[in-house]
């Protein structure tokens, strides 16, 4: 006989996961911006020789880079906290499915072109629904095993 602990995900789980979510989506679009404003800034004022040099030193200086990489950061130390408390077969999905979702509403909050825009909400919708079905597949398997092992004992 096999015995399997039920473990079903908390609200405190769900929250950790959005927030990990959010950590690493909306950082991206504050770091792809940074970099851009960076980029373009020296582009013409070093020469070659020294431009990669340069452009590292200033970027490491630059807080509108490296804040948000901090806080992504501190979003992946936040996942692989929940990884080893949680389910890794629901964790994985909605933290990444979060993050695109969170980097395409704060890209567009900042004003950034979005070629397709009904694309991006529909794709957005789909995130989520996929997300609830991942979720509510894991609850009714849970169901399933729970009914399986009473009926072993």
């Amino acid at each position: 006989m096999s015995y399997r602990i039920n473990k079903t995900m908390t609200a405190e789980e769900s929250l950790f996961l959005l927030l990990v979510g959010a950590l690493w989506g909306c950082t991206n679009p504050f770091m792809r911006k940074a970099s851009h404003n960076q980029y373009e800034e020296n582009r013409e004022s070093e020469s070659n020789a020294t431009k990669p040099c340069i452009s590292l030193l200033l970027r490491l200086a630059n807080i509108k880079i490296w804040l948000p990489y901090a806080l992504n950061q501190a979003g992946s130390l936040l996942y692989y906290k929940l990884l080893a408390s949680s389910r890794m077969t629901i964790s994985v999905p909605i933290c990444n499915a979060t993050a695109m979702v969170f980097s395409c509403i704060t890209a567009i909050l900042l004003g950034e072109r979005v070629d397709r825009p009904w694309r991006a909400g529909v794709g957005v919708l789909l995130i989520m629904l996929g997300s609830g079905i991942c979720m509510m597949a894991n609850e009714i398997n849970d169901a399933t095993n729970s009914v399986l092992v009473k009926d072993e004992l």
